[in-house]
């Protein structure tokens, strides 16, 4: 397929995206560079067979700036920058963007070769060489949707969770109470708008797939599995988080200090801020891992059930 064909087979997404980019730069909710890592992302997203996959993507922007804009003044109080200024979510970074929306970029890489390829070259035509299959091929939806349904979840869990009139306490000691912020600190109100989140991705994955190619709904199994995907990846998130990921403080505040999109945050011996846990991943890191090992889980017990797409 040539470029000006791509373009007028895709003429909806190519103009929802640059609705996106324009809005992205006004409101400075993208870096320069994270502008060009969406779009990578979004063209990635259009090559896929099924529309649904750059529908899943379109929602989880625009659902994360919502989240992100509520109670902003509050979050900017309750925890602070590295970089001196307030807390709060900044402009999301190239690496961010990978991050969140990187392993689903795989998985539909990986969807639209099997989807146009056939190692019987013979019998079918317009197609490139390529493996048989069609298990695989079903189930790898289920990952696409899953990985969205667990971002997502973990966006609404971590913006509106700290948010939470009650304390957090740590995921691997519910007994210990923490700062807000802190990684690996969860809330039942948080738990519950990772739920609230995962169940959204999964109403836009249905209508999606309804409403357009494959042009057939998911079951039921595999719709509570995709919800269940989702709620599961945010816990995976807060444990990885509480295990693997540092929490810095600060010594005069308590609060929880923030790194810019996501990097670590330094600690310098005898300064101002407290290093606690082990600083093996960063946010991104956690961010990619969870997003990663939550689709190759609902794979797995996709391909297990024979559910899929």
């Amino acid at each position: 397929m040539d470029v000006s064909t791509f373009a007028i087979a895709h003429i909806s997404q190519i103009s929802a995206t640059i609705g996106l980019v324009t809005f992205a730069l006004a409101k400075k909710k993208l870096t320069p560079a994270g502008i060009l890592a969406a779009i990578a992302v979004a063209i990635i997203h259009m090559a896929s067979p099924y529309p649904v996959f750059f529908w899943l993507l379109v929602p989880f922007f625009l659902l994360g700036v919502l989240v992100t804009k509520i109670g902003h003044e509050a979050k900017a109080r309750l925890t602070q920058s590295s970089t001196g200024s307030s807390g709060g979510e900044g402009a999301r970074s190239a690496v961010q963007v990978f991050c969140n929306a990187g392993g689903a970029c795989v998985l539909i890489a990986l969807h639209a070769w099997l989807a146009t390829s056939s190692p019987f070259m013979s019998l079918r035509g317009g197609l490139v060489p390529g493996i048989y299959a069609p298990r695989l091929q079903r189930v790898l939806p289920v990952g696409i949707m899953a990985h969205y349904a667990a971002v997502a979840a973990d966006t609404f869990g971590s913006e509106l969770g700290i948010l939470a009139k009650s304390s957090p306490v740590l995921i691997t000691a519910p007994w210990k109470k923490v700062p807000k912020g802190t990684n690996g600190g969860v809330t039942i109100e948080g738990l519950a708008f990772g739920l609230l989140a995962s169940f959204l991705i999964t109403v836009i994955a249905q209508i999606g797939v309804m409403t357009a190619q494959p042009f057939r709904a998911l079951d039921t199994s595999t719709v509570l599995l995709v919800i269940g995907a989702g709620v599961v990846g945010s816990l995976l998130d807060s444990f990885l988080g509480a295990t693997v990921q540092a929490t810095v403080t600060d010594k005069g505040s308590g609060k929880v200090v923030e790194g810019p999109g996501g990097q670590r945050v330094k600690v310098l011996k005898g300064g101002t801020r407290v290093q606690l846990g082990r600083d093996i991943l960063t946010n991104n890191g956690v961010n990619f891992t969870m997003a990663a090992v939550t689709s190759v889980g609902a794979m797995a017990v996709a391909y297990a059930l024979d559910l899929g797409l």
